[in-house]
Order: structure tokens, then sequence, then C-alpha cells
């Protein structure tokens, strides 16, 4: 057509402005191209039993990919030689991971985490001393979703170098719960209290079997402890709700819950 011969005449600097158009429409159809790419990985990643921490790492890292592509084919639309355009690469490669080698280890080690799979997306970890729920393992953090519902980024290299506690990761969890009796109550009526109390609670189970003891002689009580199973996910609700029905259990079988206290005794001489 007459108007791109017409552009092609004209030129800023080396290129013309025909060139310039004509690569314009090309990184408008790359970056429509790569966004349907995306869509697509979406779905297929959706479809797939991958955990979400890692479908998550996977669609970053095939963005990242993407984006390389559409650069490598603009820059040939231009005309700029590959052998050149790898070897610019390689430099800037080089002197951008002398300064940016922070990044390059929080890449490493999200890849690290991903393959060891200490944790997945949903699972209640404790990283460092943070403590919260797994939202997703990205290309550079953690992010873990707070009680309060504020958001953590840990930086992945800390993750890998962390102790991480895994609060989820079994079907059943230990409820461990410790409670003041009289001297004056049994140890057989006070640890049936306990395991009417295990009984009554949603969410427990009695399957590894409670166990209900003595912990210590203390100077106004005795110290009793109860170790019971529960369902993971019901954890904190069961744990709220047996401290509620050892208190509720004590007051029904009459047992005495104790607190600390002092006699004085007056000697009158």
């Amino acid at each position: 057509m007459k108007i791109f011969e017409t552009l092609d005449d004209i030129h800023l600097g080396s290129l013309s402005l025909g060139l310039l158009l004509s690569t314009a429409v090309l990184l408008v159809v790359c970056v429509v191209v790569r966004r349907l790419l995306l869509k697509l990985t979406d779905r297929a990643l959706r479809k797939s039993h991958l955990d979400e921490s890692i479908k998550g790492f996977l669609r970053s890292a095939i963005g990242v990919a993407l984006w390389i592509i559409v650069v490598l084919i603009v820059a040939d639309q231009l005309g700029i030689p590959m052998t050149s355009l790898v070897a610019i690469v390689s430099v800037v490669s080089l002197a951008l991971s002398l300064s940016v080698q922070n990044i390059l280890t929080n890449l490493f080690s999200g890849i690290t985490v991903l393959g060891t799979h200490p944790f997945g997306a949903g699972d209640w970890v404790d990283i460092g001393g943070t403590a919260g729920t797994v939202q997703n393992v990205g290309l550079f953090y953690t992010i873990l979703k707070m009680p309060d519902g504020r958001e953590v980024h840990i930086p992945n290299a800390t993750v890998a170098d962390s102790k991480v506690e895994n609060f989820t990761a079994g079907d059943i969890r230990r409820i461990d719960l410790e409670v003041s009796a009289s001297y004056g109550d049994s140890t057989e009526k006070v640890k049936a209290a306990l395991l009417k109390a295990a009984q009554m609670t949603d969410g427990v189970v009695l399957e590894p079997e409670p166990i209900l003891a003595v912990k210590s002689y203390d100077d106004s009580a005795i110290t009793y402890m109860a170790l019971v199973w529960c369902e993971t996910p019901r954890f904190f609700a069961a744990k709220c709700a047996l401290t509620e029905n050892i208190r509720a259990a004590f007051e029904e079988d009459g047992v005495t819950m104790t607190y600390p206290h002092l006699n004085v005794h007056i000697n009158k001489d």
C-alpha cells in the first residue's frame, strides 16, 4: 500500500516510520497472544491436581518466559541481530546477577521450597516465628495470611533457611490443656470429668485415646493435663469448646476448680 511505502521513506534516525509502526502492531499482537496463552495456562492449571502454591509458581514463571519471547520477537522485527542481543543480555545478566543476588537467591529458594514441599496452599505454618495460612509460593516470596487479615510476604530464601512448622500436615492434631483441681477431689473423679468434657466436644476424636493424668502437685491445687486429639481443620474451635466444656463438666460432677490462695494464721501471743 502507498501509505506504508510513504511511511518507509520517513526515517527517525536509522529506523523508518513504517518499520516502527509495523513493530508497534506486532508488539500489540504479541501482548494479546501472551494474555491468551496465560488464560489457557490458567485453565489447564485449574484442571490439574497440582498444589495451589505450585500452580502460582508455574504461572509466574510462564508469564516471565512469555515476556522474554515477546522481547526477542520485537527485537528481531527491528533488525537487531540475535547474536548481538544475546551478547548484550549476557553482559546485562552478569551485571544484574552481581547486584540482585538476593533476588536470584529467593528465586532458587522458591524452587527448593516447591521441590521439598514442606507445606502447601491452605496449610497453617510457622516460619521462623511468623505463623499464618499459606496463600501462595511465588517466584520470590511466600505469602502468609494472618488471622487478623494481614498478608505477610516472606522472602523464599528466609523460608528455605528457617525452621518450618506445619500444623496441618496430618488429619488430626493434639490439644494440650492444663487444669487445676482441689486436693479434696479424687484423681479418678477429676479424670472422669475431663473425659466427659472431651466426649461432649464437637471435633474431638477418641482414637488415639485421650491422655488424662496428674502433672504436678502444687501449693494450692493438683494440676492435671488433658492431651486430647481432634480433627485438624477444627482445632481452634475444638480447643475453645473443650476449655469451656471442662468447666461445665467439673460443675456437674462437683469438682472444685481452685485458684492460688494463702491461709494466714494469727497467733494472739
